[in-house]
């Protein structure tokens, strides 16, 4: 018989885990902080991006990450960390920021400097916007970037998603105000593409 004190409790987020031919989108766990705070702290990453701080400060990414499950949950967003299937490292993290009222949801993504170039953020789409649609039954998933990333348009483009908008000097960055490009895919454009 087993002593019920020396039972260990695993628990089991009820964030889902995608899986992709090289990645693995899963929820993010507090050891994961350092390594978010160290990629995404990149200020190549954080001048490319709309939400992410520079500097990127201790504590900013506990704190983030201590949101996800209820966030979740409360059905606001799924925010997962793109890891490499073969060795489980930590290289971005995706997200969808949901309204359910709409069935629509804002998609935003970051991959660490030293694994641009090598598809994995258009995998994680891929993957991502198929949980979308076929467990979320979003009907519409958008995005904006800002103009000068066009490396995230690329992405999106090849994923199926389209121009739908630009928005002139819509957010600032250091001194400079920036143009947003916006792209959207609807789940019946999504389907007729997988066909």
């Amino acid at each position: 018989m087993v002593n019920k004190y020396f039972k260990r409790k695993i628990r089991v987020s009820p964030i889902p885990v995608i899986e992709t031919a090289k990645l693995r989108l899963r929820p993010f766990i507090l050891k994961d902080s350092h390594r978010v705070q160290l990629l995404a702290g990149d200020e190549a990453i954080a001048s490319g991006a709309i939400n992410i701080p520079h500097p990127y400060l201790s504590g900013v990414a506990e704190s983030w990450i201590s949101s996800h499950e209820n966030e979740f949950l409360n059905g606001n967003s799924l925010i997962l960390a793109i890891s490499l299937k073969d060795t489980g490292l930590l290289i971005g993290s995706i997200g969808l920021y949901i309204n359910s009222k709409h069935q629509h949801a804002e998609l935003g993504y970051w991959i660490g400097k030293d694994y641009w170039g090598e598809g994995y953020c258009s995998e994680a789409v891929s993957g991502i916007i198929k949980y979308a649609f076929e467990k979320l039954l979003l009907n519409k998933i958008f995005a904006n970037f800002i103009s000068r990333n066009q490396a995230s348009g690329k992405v999106l483009i090849k994923n199926g998603f389209v121009k739908e908008g630009y928005l002139k000097k819509h957010v600032k960055y250091k001194n400079d105000f920036e143009d947003i490009e916006c792209y959207s895919l609807l789940k019946i454009d999504y389907f007729q593409r997988r066909n």
